[in-house]
């Protein structure tokens, strides 16, 4: 049975996508709001006044902060946890009450002393006592404590980048310099992508790619593994300690044939032996198998998951390629994204042409409320499911201008959700469809599925990736991806 705790998953799903007025509807519709007995309702209550507030300015900013605070604290006093306990302080100093931030300050420490708080990690345990000193302008074993956090959870670099975010909000409330939080950012996620025909053992370019890797912080390494570059670049990054993140076009085997084998044997063992190293391997499972079209997509996918991580990380994401060996498009001038070239290496022949895929099909869906006009713009019948409507079409660049006419023409939030495969032998098409997605205003909330919005989100579209299971109205998930499925 569909229950609070339900409910709540799926308000937060909409919060941390970084829908606000949906998941604040979906609150009140469940009835969260009315709830002052659960602790659980009251923090997220607390989270999404908070970040209703990040987006408000002046009296209303401030009333929306004292309502965060108040809900945090309520929480914090049904059921002794930290985490509310120190989000009610930050608040509180954050909407110009400085003595009651304070209080709640010295009683969050007092709480992580006694030990009778809620089971943690570690990493959040000691970056909660060094906000709890940071708010009390004891800035030396602040810093000392988040040291020790981060130090112990090396790794952690979405959590690092939460804490960063808020302790240079109560620095700049104090009116303190936040330099030195510098030292704790996240490393930048890189993409890489190069050329197949690179020489094995090229010493100078290994060097080259050495030196930028340097620059990155060796975080994150994104692309897929080609013989020569990408994979002379994922083998220096992973000997430095980097997670190794791969998406590839196809299934590995026609992977290995067409961009792998070409350049010899010997690449196909360092292939293998990268594939069984990476921390996430995504492959691009389309009926058509290998083509341009299915490469162009999997290299915005690896793209978005750099954008994507970068953002949540607190930093920019980076390119890396090998100067001149291709007319590159527009992606370095993408927000977000800096660009770091290497020359050397000696660039000879490429891997197998690649033909177009069997299936050119998108599907595109939305809320019930859309139904009818989803039909009227594409000719054809809509599916109805207990999610929303769905309806395929044979044209990735029809599906993009619906999507566009769909969320232009609505007077509410529809959920528009979109999926695809690449319809083009060499790609162009499949750019041009995505570009033109670029403009859905972002107050319309659209959803695509993984592959779609992280090739949507290195583009720096308004698309967010839909949760499977998910329900409040989430037209999708677990439907969306079972007629996908089912249209090969």
């Amino acid at each position: 049975m569909f229950g609070l705790t339900d409910s709540i998953a799926d308000v937060l799903a909409l919060a941390r996508a970084g829908a606000v007025a949906p998941a604040r509807a979906a609150f009140a519709a469940a009835g969260l709001d009315r709830r002052t007995d659960d602790p659980s309702a009251l923090t997220l209550k607390g989270r999404l006044l908070k970040d209703a507030a990040g987006a408000a300015a002046g009296a209303t900013r401030s009333a929306l902060l004292a309502e965060a605070a108040k809900a945090y604290e309520a929480a914090a006093r049904l059921s002794p946890a930290t985490y509310p306990l120190i989000n009610a302080a930050t608040l509180s100093l954050l909407g110009g009450r400085r003595d009651r931030a304070a209080r709640l300050a010295v009683e969050t420490l007092e709480l992580l002393d006694s030990g009778l708080h809620e089971p943690d990690t570690p990493y959040w345990l000691g970056a909660t006592r060094a906000e709890a000193l940071l708010l009390l302008d004891r800035k030396d074993a602040a810093e000392a404590a988040l040291r020790d956090a981060v130090t112990g959870t090396p790794r952690a670099w979405e959590d690092h980048a939460v804490t960063i975010r808020q302790f240079r909000m109560i620095l700049a409330e104090q009116g303190r310099a936040a330099e030195w939080l510098d030292a704790w950012r996240p490393p930048s996620p890189v993409h890489f992508a190069g050329p197949i025909g690179v020489a094995a053992g090229d010493t100078q370019l290994e060097a080259a790619i050495e030196a930028a890797i340097a620059t990155t912080g060796a975080g994150i390494a994104v692309g897929a593994l080609a013989a020569g570059f990408d994979i002379v670049v994922a083998e220096l990054f992973v000997r430095r300690g980097a997670e190794l993140h791969v998406v590839l076009p196809a299934a590995p085997e026609l992977f290995v044939e067409a961009s792998v084998m070409p350049a010899g044997y010997a690449w196909r063992a360092r292939f293998e032996a990268l594939l069984a190293a990476a921390a996430r391997v995504d492959i691009l499972d389309l009926s058509g198998g290998l083509s341009m079209g299915a490469t162009t997509l999997a290299e915005e996918m690896a793209l978005g998951c750099a954008v994507r991580s970068a953002r949540q990380f607190g930093v920019d994401a980076v390119m890396l390629r090998l100067a001149g060996s291709e007319a590159d498009s527009d992606a370095s001038a993408r927000a977000g994204l800096r660009r770091l070239d290497v020359r050397g290496g000696v660039v000879g022949s490429g891997g197998l042409p690649l033909g177009p895929p069997n299936r050119p099909v998108a599907l595109l869906g939305c809320r019930h409320a859309a139904a009818e006009r989803l039909g009227a713009l594409t000719g054809s019948a809509v599916q109805i499911t207990p999610w929303g409507v769905f309806t395929m079409l044979d044209r990735l660049d029809a599906a993009a201008e619906t999507a566009v006419a769909l969320v232009a023409g609505a007077d509410a939030d529809i959920h528009v959700v979109l999926d695809y495969i690449p319809a083009c032998p060499d790609g162009s098409a499949d750019v041009a469809a995505l570009d033109a997605l670029l403009a859905i205003p972002a107050r319309g909330y659209p959803i695509a599925t993984r592959s779609a919005s992280l090739a949507l989100e290195a583009k720096g579209a308004p698309f967010r990736l839909a949760l499977a299971g998910a329900s409040s109205g989430l037209a999708g998930s677990v439907e969306f991806f079972s007629l996908w499925n089912g249209a090969a």
